[in-house]
């Protein structure tokens, strides 16, 4: 290669040098952690995998389950949320460009104040849904005092966290499909009903699975808002692993077992990435003429 054609390459160094600084180094440092023993800060010698063993106990499967049970809940529950909401704001609506500044504003609220909106609502005190909720019953209710309804709570509050910005991904791949494509379908006589079946939802596919993994990859990782509304309880039913995490180093300062159960979520995302990746490359080359 000439040297000219080597100055691109020069000029994206420092740029790279500075990505891998700030994405590589820390991944490799946290599987040197977790698989050493650790005293506070400290460092010490190899152990194996003992800074795993905790999550092979019941408190490390509950954990791992709620993980599981907030991560699916929540996805399902977005990726409904905004296509409704998406398919209605895609339609001639009066007054459309306030309506989808409105869907857009849990999107401008931080998780605190998310977390502290949810938890005053289902207060069992004070809170006006707990008000409502002991009126309908007729005995007092506390959702955020039990297992499941902890976990609801939690789930709800992430999604209306979180569905504005599945909802803007999927109202742009609405705004993407040929229009050719409807009136086709209208003029063989297909019903509003049959042209989301088989037009609108079926051409917004890929946008959703995009959608999805990018909300796994959050959900995963989020830590303010089981911390601040459940603090993993009651009875660990919402200790998920993010949380967990972030309580063994900054609360126990077991930094190997904190290290150990953020390999875990690492592990979790990047095999949710390459099955996705390998899911549409399968995609794509079954769509190729042969």
């Amino acid at each position: 290669m000439h040297a000219a054609g080597m100055v691109p390459y020069l000029l994206l160094l420092p740029a790279a040098v500075l990505v891998l600084g700030i994405t590589a180094y820390p991944i490799a440092d946290l599987f040197r952690v977790a698989f050493h023993a650790t005293r506070y800060f400290r460092v010490g010698e190899w152990n194996g995998g003992a800074n795993f063993l905790p999550l092979a106990t019941a408190s490390g499967m509950r954990s791992v389950l709620s993980s599981a049970v907030f991560v699916a809940a929540s996805d399902a529950l977005t990726l409904a949320v905004a296509l409704g909401l998406a398919l209605v704001l895609e339609g001639p609506l009066r007054g459309r460009g306030l309506l989808r500044t409105l869907v857009m504003a849990p999107w401008l609220v931080s998780q605190v104040v998310t977390a502290l909106m949810w938890q005053g609502l289902f207060d069992p005190n004070f809170g006006p849904v707990t008000a409502v909720l002991h009126t309908v019953v007729g005995h007092p209710v506390s959702p955020l005092s039990d297992g499941y309804g902890a976990m609801s709570v939690m789930v709800v509050a992430n999604v209306w966290r979180s569905y504005p910005f599945a909802t803007i991904l999927m109202l742009a791949a609405l705004q993407s499909i040929p229009d050719e494509l409807y009136e086709a379908a209208r003029v063989d006589g297909a019903t509003r009903w049959q042209e989301l079946r088989h037009i609108a939802v079926p051409m917004v596919g890929r946008t959703a699975a995009v959608v999805a993994a990018l909300l796994t990859f959050d959900y995963f990782t989020l830590v303010t808002l089981p911390f601040i509304m459940t603090g993993g309880g009651p009875n660990e039913a919402t200790y998920v692993l993010s949380l967990r995490t972030w309580r063994e180093a900054f609360t126990n300062y077991h930094f190997g077992a904190s290290a150990a159960t953020g390999v875990v979520i690492l592990v979790l995302n990047l095999l949710l990435a390459v099955t996705y990746i390998r899911k549409q490359g399968q995609q794509r080359t079954s769509r190729v003429p042969r």
